[in-house]
């Protein structure tokens, strides 16, 4: 790209320079053209001045002869000499020369008619001026003045030869503006050829250059966006393909019947299931982060299980350790708030998780967390490992460094730090005395209002469970039947709506990525070809947001992520039947 440019640079600017100098050119031509017109005016004008000069000459001269008053004689001698005073001025102006002894306004022509026979205006305009200056040195006698040189035959001869000089002087001007005019139009002809040149030569290939690198770089950005959307898929199927199984991992776990001897293994278990899952929404949100796609998602629940439920699987991991964990949630926030709980969940894991990695043994953990007044929240979680040689106050800065306090996929730092800014709150990370790590992390909730109460489930329902994977829906079955609800499989998206289309159902559970018709064209048909109005909750490891946009235009009412339990599967129950009964 910067070859490109460089290049475009250089055509342009060789363009460009050739351009300014046909421009000063003709500049320079044009005003040379008018300076020649203003010196051959000038030249012109007095020699046509000497015309008239001549004539004046010979009237006042012939007044001074034949006028015997005095006073006209005066008068006459004054005006006399005053015209052949202009007239020697202006006959020395036109022959003058310059230092080496050319004449400046005249040409061959002109040298011709005033220095050579037969015309010899020079010798004439001598001769002419001396019988004047006799007869102004006669001061009362005029008898013996020559008075033939006054006479009409003699001034016309004179004024001929001027008029011929005028004629001459003109031809001469003229003939010098043609040349520049000749010369102005040839370097028009060579702009317009340079100009063609430069569109042949340098604007057209530049113009292909810039098309093909535009091409090149189109290619290259759709590449990328392949390149891109082929990790974002990838991402989402790994999620999915990790989700699954993890599905019935956990549902096996919580649904050992151990003694208490074997719980803590149990709750090992537990711990390490949740931060795989830990781990995929992490990498999921990155994805999104990377791709502008991530927002929040805004919900109403209790704060103070939304803390605990976040809080209570590392409780294994600091017994296992041999640290302390102490955990203090004033009361206040044990109140229903509308925030991303989801995420609130994510920043106290992530937190804390970095600091069971880094305090030591026999070392502790403090989590302290209340609301100030109605919406103001603070939360406090300060450890005594080793604490940071500098605060992360910069994401990028700080990842470079050798020594890192936050380790893991190195997503986790720039996740929480987004969430804390997209929830318009404040972290600081602090060292504390006399060691160890202090967060602080504060925002301000809204206050949700209250509503009526979630409507009770209903006593009888007959689902139908949608879902390819034989284990997810042996886990999902489970959970219904434990809720005393009926159900029927469907391993597909045709079977599905086979058996919708046959069977009436009060419910039915819809996963989406399957084999022979996935969910999304099971929704579509039993929404809009068979009109039916049955609640569809969809129960997918699929987290891609444009994919659950989808599923909502479809006509699905509600979604839950997989892993599920049984607790997640009854709150998204309660909201799908509390909003029936309202509606």
């Amino acid at each position: 790209m910067l070859q490109l440019v460089t290049d475009i640079r250089k055509r342009y600017r060789w363009g460009l320079l050739a351009i300014a100098i046909l421009i000063s050119v003709s500049a320079i031509l044009i005003q040379s053209l008018l300076y020649i017109q203003k010196g051959d005016a000038k030249v012109i004008n007095i020699a046509g001045k000497q015309r008239m000069l001549s004539q004046k000459i010979a009237l006042y001269g012939n007044a001074l002869i034949y006028h015997e008053s005095d006073h006209f004689q005066q008068q006459h001698r004054r005006l006399l000499e005053q015209a052949v005073e202009q007239f020697i001025a202006g006959h020395q102006f036109l022959i003058q020369q310059d230092e080496q002894g050319h004449y400046i306004h005249l040409n061959e022509a002109l040298e011709a008619h005033y220095f050579s026979p037969p015309t010899a205006l020079d010798e004439h305009v001598k001769r002419y001026v001396s019988k004047a200056q006799q007869l102004l040195n006669n001061t009362n006698d005029f008898a013996y003045v020559d008075r033939s040189t006054f006479v009409s035959n003699q001034l016309e001869a004179l004024l001929t030869k001027l008029d011929q000089a005028v004629k001459l002087l003109e031809q001469k001007s003229v003939q010098k503006v043609t040349f520049l005019a000749v010369l102005e139009l040839l370097f028009w002809l060579i702009a317009m050829v340079l100009l063609a040149i430069e569109l042949f030569f340098i604007f057209k290939p530049m113009e292909k250059l810039v098309t093909k690198n535009i091409a090149k770089y189109k290619e290259q950005k759709e590449f990328a966006e392949r390149v891109n959307k082929n990790k974002e898929r990838f991402i989402a199927r790994t999620s999915h393909e990790f989700r699954t199984p993890l599905q019935g991992l956990t549902a096996s776990i919580e649904a050992l019947d151990i003694s208490d001897s074997q719980q803590l293994t149990k709750q090992q278990a537990l711990y390490c299931v949740n931060r795989l899952v830990a781990m995929l929404d992490e990498l999921m949100d990155l994805q999104q982060l990377t791709s502008g796609e991530w927002q929040l998602s805004f919900t109403s629940s209790n704060l103070l299980s939304t803390l605990k439920q976040a809080i209570s699987p590392y409780e294994y991991a600091c017994n296992d350790k041999g640290i302390t964990l102490s955990v203090n949630l004033a009361e206040s926030l044990n109140k229903e708030v509308s925030t991303d709980h989801a995420r609130l969940t994510q920043i106290v894991a992530e937190i804390i998780n970095n600091a069971v990695k880094f305090t030591p043994s026999q070392g502790r953990i403090a989590v302290t967390a209340a609301c100030q007044g109605e919406q103001h929240f603070v939360m406090e979680i300060q450890d005594n490992g080793k604490g940071f040689e500098k605060p992360p106050t910069d994401l990028l800065s700080y990842e470079n460094d050798s020594e890192q306090h936050f380790q893991g996929l190195k997503t986790g730092l720039l996740r929480v730090m987004h969430i804390v800014k997209a929830l318009k709150g404040e972290i600081q990370f602090l060292n504390a005395e006399p060691q160890g790590v202090k967060v602080l992390i504060n925002f301000e909730l809204e206050s949700t209002p209250k509503s009526a109460m979630p409507a009770p489930l209903p006593q009888a329902l007959h689902c139908l469970i949608v879902e390819d994977n034989p284990l997810n829906a042996k886990i999902l079955g489970r959970m219904v039947s434990h809720l005393n609800y009926s159900f029927d499989v469907a391993e597909n998206g045709l079977i599905a709506t086979d058996k919708a289309s046959d069977k009436h159902y009060d419910l039915i559970f819809m996963d989406l990525n399957m084999p022979v018709m996935d969910g999304f064209k099971a929704i579509d048909i039993i929404r809009n070809e068979q009109g039916q109005q049955v609640p569809i909750l969809v129960v997918t490891a699929n987290t891609s947001n444009e994919d659950l946009q989808r599923v909502y235009e479809l006509g699905a009412n509600l979604h839950v992520y997989k892993p599920i339990s049984l607790d997640s599967v009854q709150k998204a129950l309660s909201i799908l039947f509390t909003e029936s009964s309202q509606g």
